[in-house]
């Protein structure tokens, strides 16, 4: 079967379509902080809720979940409030989160979780580059 000129083009389009989608979005955590914020505090409401995002940040403080996953306190450069926790996508991805020092830079690719009412924005299956 040869394909033609429109097909052809058709399908190419599709398959770069493909491609965008699986491409995190690149952005800040305070514009996806002021995202949640405008949302009412629910993300739930944001439109970035459910997809991959992909930002640099601080590491402001470290912590652990009650089965002993750490949870990684964000913020941006410069700035002291508490933007977002992050979890690890597994277990080699929540021990990078977990050994990263207060201060340090770190740029993450993650998905927006459920969040609501809290002064933070959930980020869940997180990968840290």
């Amino acid at each position: 079967m040869r394909l033609h000129g429109p097909a052809l083009l058709c399908l190419l389009t599709l398959s770069s379509a493909a491609v965008a989608a699986d491409k995190p979005a690149a952005t800040s955590l305070t514009k996806l902080y002021q995202s949640y914020e405008n949302a009412g505090n629910s993300a739930l409401s944001m439109a970035e809720y459910d997809t991959r995002v992909r930002f640099s940040a601080v590491v402001l403080d470290q912590t652990t979940s009650m089965d002993d996953t750490p949870i990684l306190q964000a913020t941006e450069a410069g700035e002291e409030a508490e933007y977002a926790r992050l979890m690890g996508e597994d277990e080699a991805q929540s021990k990078k989160l977990g050994a990263l020092k207060v201060g340090a830079k770190f740029t993450a690719t993650c998905t927006v979780g459920f969040t609501s009412g809290t002064d933070y924005l959930s980020l869940k299956d997180c990968t840290v580059e």
